[in-house]
């Protein structure tokens, strides 16, 4: 049995999700869907999941809160925490910011 694990960035995913407005979609099961993804011969033995806090609005916030709430409950599920970068980045060759 090959064993796998699935890795998560929240960040993209949540985003990909939204410009497809596959609202329906923000509360996944996450390791259902790693688990819809094996092929034979193959288990999943953890999830890592990688996000960050939205900390405005507030409303955001809290729904982000629920939601990662739901999948601590999870077997198996890992949450990584990052953070945003505030520094704005000048292209060196264009000048575009």
């Amino acid at each position: 049995m090959q064993r796998v694990i699935a890795y998560i960035d929240g960040y993209n995913l949540y985003y990909g999700l939204r410009a497809k407005y596959w609202k329906w979609s923000y509360w996944l099961n996450l390791q259902a869907l790693g688990r819809s993804l094996l092929k034979p011969g193959q288990s999943l033995e953890s999830n890592k999941y990688f996000t960050t806090i939205a900390k405005q609005p507030y409303d955001r916030n809290r729904r982000q809160a629920q939601y990662l709430e739901a999948l601590q409950t999870l077997t198996a599920f890992h949450i990584y925490y990052g953070h945003f970068l505030s520094q704005q980045v000048i292209c060196r060759n264009c000048g575009h910011t």
